[in-house]
């Protein structure tokens, strides 16, 4: 038992100690509040910035300004994306963003005008392929993003509705990355694409962390329970310990 007990101490004081060391890489909120890790240089390419409207998505961090991609073509070319280089050493990165499905958006099964898709390339490696259905079809494709306003006006753009979506659960944008550059990167493709005014795709604030915690440096509930059970065990060992020893 007394083992078992210090074995989870210990696991739980380096789980506390992971969360700890996570660090904010970088931060854009596309209103001119843009925040580098020391040493970190880099930015945005091709996203100049729109106007979002208000409405309850503001408290959701799309909000004042968004960075928004509206290249023609298919695939799009060039990429648009984050382009990183001097990162601290480190063992994993985390990512997350609101993500706006601008306009008509027609999903795979859209018929005349679809599809539209949306790619996410991490350091050069297409990590996913998502769609949504303003205005066509019936596929909603997120890859694990959470849809957080669907069909709404979140922009200045009245014609079209929009979905917003928060990328910060979905989970392959927790990824092991050791390299000193990073690059996130994103493209339309698909045989319904143009781009322009007739769709296109926004972020907002967008945060990346070094070692894999979202946002910050506060434990997950799984890691708080592991903690607590260690420290509640060595508690335990420690008041044996003194009974023994009366």
């Amino acid at each position: 038992m007394r083992l078992i007990g210090t074995l989870l101490c210990t696991a739980a004081i380096a789980a506390f100690a992971t969360s700890a060391n996570a660090v904010m890489l970088y931060q854009n909120n596309f209103d001119g509040n843009e925040s580098h890790h020391a040493g970190v240089t880099g930015a945005f390419s091709l996203f100049p910035t729109e106007a979002a409207s208000a409405g309850a998505w503001n408290a959701q961090g799309w909000a004042g300004n968004y960075g928004a991609y509206r290249t023609g073509g298919t695939p799009t070319s060039p990429f648009g994306g984050l382009y990183l280089s001097n990162l601290a050493t480190h063992t994993t990165v985390s990512a997350s963003f609101i993500l706006g499905f601008l306009e008509s958006w027609d999903s795979y099964d859209g018929g005349c005008c679809s599809p539209d898709n949306l790619e996410i390339w991490l350091d050069g490696v297409k990590v996913a392929n998502m769609t949504y259905n303003n205005a066509l079809g019936t596929v909603k494709d997120t890859d694990g993003g959470t849809v957080i306003h669907e069909y709404v006006q979140a922009n200045t753009n009245g014609y079209y509705s929009d979905t917003l979506v928060d990328m910060g659960t979905a989970p392959f944008l927790t990824f092991a990355h050791t390299a000193s550059t990073l690059s996130l990167e994103f493209r339309a493709a698909g045989d319904g694409w143009q781009g322009g005014s007739d769709e296109g795709f926004g972020l907002d604030n967008v945060v990346l962390t070094y070692d894999g915690v979202r946002g910050g440096v506060v434990p997950e509930p799984a890691t708080w329970a592991l903690m607590i059970g260690g420290f509640g065990m060595a508690g335990a060992m420690l008041r044996r310990r003194r009974t023994a020893l009366v």
